[in-house]
């Protein structure tokens, strides 16, 4: 399902005959992004390690649904951060290939990196709950703090 939006985007880009009008600038967020992933990354796997040290090899843990969610969430942010690397790669070479006098990127490597980063987004917007969801739990995070719980308040 999350494939259809990179395949609706390439599909419009090259019909249309679309171009990115500031390729740059679109590099300069996507190397970001993936800087940010990786970091990520490695403090995830730090929790990761922490919640083992804590449960010990032969106990059987109370964190067991958020160690899979740790581990969903480190495999999605190492997806995100290949393709960000394929879409720095696209976009590099399309700015030496395909690129007008004015400075927009074009043609296929246009479509191909507006439909890699349009999946990078996708990733990043299932990321962001997915961590916030692995704090809220392994922090015991209260009820009223976590954004999760609708409590009813009682009238009086």
């Amino acid at each position: 399902m999350a494939l259809l939006i990179p395949i609706t985007v390439f599909l419009l880009m090259w019909l249309r005959k679309g171009h990115l009008a500031t390729p740059g600038a679109l590099l300069t967020g996507v190397a970001l992004l993936a800087g940010g992933m990786l970091s990520a990354f490695t403090h995830l796997s730090t929790l990761r390690l922490k919640v083992k040290e804590w449960v010990g090899a032969s106990e059987v843990s109370r964190y067991e649904v958020e160690k899979g969610m740790l581990d969903e969430t480190a495999a999605h942010l190492l997806t995100g951060s290949l393709l960000c690397a394929f879409d720095v790669a696209s976009l590099v070479i399309g700015m030496n290939v395909s690129v007008t006098r004015e400075g927009h990127l074009y043609g296929f490597w246009a479509a191909l990196s507006a439909a890699i980063s349009s999946y990078v987004l996708v990733i990043f917007i299932f990321l962001v709950p997915r961590l916030y969801s692995a704090y809220v739990e392994i922090n015991d995070v209260s009820p009223n703090l976590n954004g999760f719980v609708t409590q009813k308040r009682k009238r009086g």
